[in-house]
């Protein structure tokens, strides 16, 4: 006679069994709504400029968590191991969309309810492929870069770019990885991101180049600013010669291409960009 106690164990398996098959055949057939979450490291709660950013990723719609509260900062490590812990323990299935942010110097720009689709369509144009070419993608800058970026991997991005992009690329210089802003499926960040080995003293940016060069397959820029857009504040400190938007229908649109990305990113402290983003929020 089957005790009681293995009854559930049995009842337990065949549910979680009849949960995979259903939430597999869901996908399968294109019912499955992909999840978009937005994370971001941040120790200090009750630093204004997280605060900004937590208000208007509400007022936008974001499903969102801040990692890293209360952690004493050793250097840009910390929130480098915060976000592979949370991916090695997110709750998020393969096919959901992870967004990863600065919080101290990014706006928010556009709504979440229209990034799941632009960012399928991005993905299948660019890439295509959710089982054996898995990409993470970057934000640009044109500001190159770190101090531990050689020469050589400069020139090896440029190329890249072109290559990539050979039209439009040709009055664009934003070739370089900024490692503030990126996103992608679950799985990607799962096979790519964990691999990267960092210590507390690392340069983010610094790492991550080095391993991209490493392995070209692994990352994609987003070279148009479809989803994440850089300010360029050296030379511009107190002035908006490097933030070149304006607001139109309520959000802001780059001036040149007309492009309205879904995050803006004002990167070494370019201030005067960030208060005018959200000078009405």
């Amino acid at each position: 006679m089957i005790s009681i106690r293995r009854r559930i164990v049995i009842a337990t398996f065949l549910l979680i069994i009849l949960l995979c098959v259903f939430i597999n055949t869901k996908m399968k057939e294109g019912l499955y709504e992909t999840k978009v979450r937005v994370i971001s490291y941040e120790n200090q709660e009750d630093n204004e400029n997280k605060q900004k950013l937590e208000k208007i990723l509400k007022h936008y719609d974001y499903d969102y968590e801040f990692v890293g509260q209360g952690e004493s900062w050793k250097g840009f490590g910390n929130k480098f191991k915060k976000y592979q812990e949370y991916i090695t323990n997110t709750d998020l299935n393969d096919e959901d969309i992870l967004i990863i942010i600065d919080s101290r110097d990014v706006y928010v720009n556009r709504n979440s309810d229209e990034i799941a689709s632009t960012f399928k369509q991005f993905y299948n144009k660019n890439v295509g492929d959710l089982d054996n070419n898995l990409k993470i993608v970057f934000s640009t800058e044109r500001a190159c870069c770190t101090p531990g970026v050689e020469d050589s991997e400069k020139t090896e991005m440029k190329k890249i770019a072109i290559d990539v992009d050979t039209n439009n690329m040709k009055d664009n210089d934003k070739y370089y990885l900024n490692a503030g802003m990126c996103m992608g499926y679950v799985k990607a960040f799962k096979q790519n991101f964990l691999k990267i080995d960092m210590d507390y003293h690392d340069d983010d940016q610094t790492e991550i180049t080095h391993y991209w060069m490493k392995n070209n397959d692994i990352i994609l820029l987003d070279y148009n600013e479809t989803f994440f857009s850089n300010a360029h504040g050296f030379g511009n400190e107190d002035n908006l010669n490097g933030c070149p938007y304006v607001k139109k229908n309520k959000q802001f649109v780059i001036k040149d291409t007309d492009i309205r990305p879904f995050f803006i990113q004002t990167p070494a402290k370019y201030w005067t960009c960030y208060n005018y983003l959200y000078k009405d929020e």
